[in-house]
């Protein structure tokens, strides 16, 4: 049999339309922010935890070679010759046989490390150079630069402001702050409380 005519056809009519790029519109506005939020938490996070093994790094090859191994920011970190430097974002472990701070003749870098995600800043309690220093025995020691780091602390542009809250219902930072203890071991804190009352000042 033969039909004549138009068939009807199915799909949106114009309301239909308007309230489904609605609805779209409200699910992207409320997931677009928690993204946002979830990438900044991990570089956060990611920057904190390359600090930390950079740091354990440094102490445990110092025991290990029973030698004055140092940490310091550097911007030469990836030159085949790098050094220390009070301007670095990126950062060298060395063996520092003579603990001058310097990449001497003879001194292996272990590691070389680059700058951390952009948008992430770095406050510490040392007025000169940036480094922390490791004796044979794994604990830290002051060298003739100045008093090394013991405190860092890292922010971003969320400054003092809260992420959520952890297990016990406390305010979880935007920013982490790293403590070095008299022993030489790195702890990070997360906790907006921690992180806004630790000596360097809070973002």
């Amino acid at each position: 049999m033969n039909h004549t005519g138009s068939a009807r056809q199915a799909g949106f009519n114009i309301l239909e339309l308007m309230i489904t790029l609605l609805i779209a519109g409200m699910v992207l506005g409320f997931g677009i922010p928690s993204f946002t939020q979830f990438i900044a938490n991990n570089r956060m996070a990611a920057a904190a935890n390359d600090l930390v093994t950079s740091i354990h790094l440094a102490r445990t090859e110092a025991v290990k070679r029973r030698s004055t191994v140092t940490l310091c920011a550097s911007s030469t970190w990836a030159d085949a010759d790098p050094d220390c430097d009070a301007g670095g974002t990126g950062w060298l472990v060395f063996i520092d046989a003579n603990g001058d701070l310097s990449v001497d003749g003879g001194e292996d870098v272990i590691a070389a490390h680059p700058p951390v995600a952009e948008g992430i800043t770095f406050a510490i309690d040392a007025a000169a150079l940036p480094y922390l220093q490791f004796a044979g025995s794994g604990f830290p020691q002051t060298a003739a630069g100045g008093p090394g780091i013991r405190n860092i602390q890292l922010c971003d542009a969320r400054g003092d402001t809260s992420t959520g809250k952890d297990a016990d219902g406390n305010d979880v930072a935007a920013g982490r702050w790293i403590a070095i203890g008299a022993t030489g071991r790195p702890q990070i804190y997360r906790l907006q409380a921690d992180v806004q009352g630790n000596p360097v000042g809070g973002c």
